[in-house]
Formats: C-alpha cells, sequence, structure tokens
C-alpha cells in the first residue's frame, strides 16, 4: 500500500486506507506457553436407563442406611438438584464435578429439555469407592490414622 493519494484521469483524488505499521516484540525473558495436550472426544458406550427406585436402592447398598431414612433424603435432593439446574445455576459437586444447563428447550405443557454439561474432576477424584484412602486423604489435606508429622 502506499500512502500517497492517487489521481485518476477524470481529476478525482482516490485515497487508500493506511495500514498501521505493528511491531510485536516480545517481553525479555518470556517464553511461549507450553501446548496443552488434550485428548479426542470418545463416544460413551451406552449403558443401562437406571431408574429412581434402583438409583436409591444402590445409594442404601453404598452405605448403612434403612430405606425409609435415606428415600426422602435422596427425593428432595434430587428435587434440589433439578430446580437448581433449570434456574440455571452451575453445581460444584466433588467428587463428581462442575454440572451446568448449558441449553433449554420448551417441550410444552412444562416440560423442558436440558442439555447438560458435566466437567470431571481431574487427579483421580471421583472413583467412587474403588479410589484408594490414601489417595483420597493425600488429596483431601487428612492424614492417616497413625501421622503426626
Amino acid at each position: 500500500m502506499t500512502d500517497k493519494p492517487t489521481k485518476s484521469t477524470d481529476g478525482t483524488v482516490q485515497l487508500s486506507a493506511a495500514a498501521p505499521k505493528v511491531q510485536i516484540t516480545p517481553a525479555a525473558g518470556a517464553k511461549a506457553p507450553a501446548p496443552r495436550i488434550v485428548g479426542a472426544n470418545v463416544d460413551m458406550p451406552a449403558g443401562e436407563s437406571i431408574k429412581k427406585s434402583a438409583f436409591i436402592d444402590r445409594v442404601i447398598a453404598r452405605g448403612d442406611l434403612k430405606k425409609r431414612d435415606a428415600k426422602p433424603a435422596i427425593e428432595a435432593a434430587l428435587a434440589e438438584l433439578a430446580d437448581l439446574l433449570a434456574a440455571g445455576e452451575e453445581l460444584v459437586l466433588p467428587p463428581m464435578g462442575k454440572l451446568k444447563a448449558v441449553k433449554v428447550k420448551d417441550l410444552g405443557e412444562g416440560a423442558q429439555m436440558m442439555t447438560l454439561k458435566l466437567r470431571t474432576m481431574k487427579d483421580g477424584a471421583g472413583l467412587g469407592a474403588g479410589n484408594a484412602g490414601g489417595a483420597q486423604n493425600a488429596k483431601s489435606g487428612v492424614a492417616d490414622a497413625g501421622d503426626d508429622s
């Protein structure tokens, strides 16, 4: 590009846009950030559909709970989760991760279709009952029995 205007044959002056000359110099001692390697998207295998009663039975089997005590608490927690997601709030539920609704479609008659995004925890969190106690204690900062240091 030129900074000088040009004249056409009919005597009018045509101006050209001047582009700024920018020179980028990195700060002294600055390094480019290392690239972060991210795994490719993988389709999840289709699992079975779990109904609420089977879910409640699984929760009861994990702990030493009685069904009459656990069922109202689980149902209240599920209702609260549904209300929070419908309100557009983000849930942070360790060890599961962050859960939020990214899209909502009204289906009529009070029904909605929600697209949810779940970002799981890193470093082995959320492995459930199979997680080693030592790794879990190291992550949470709780000492094992006998550790006085």
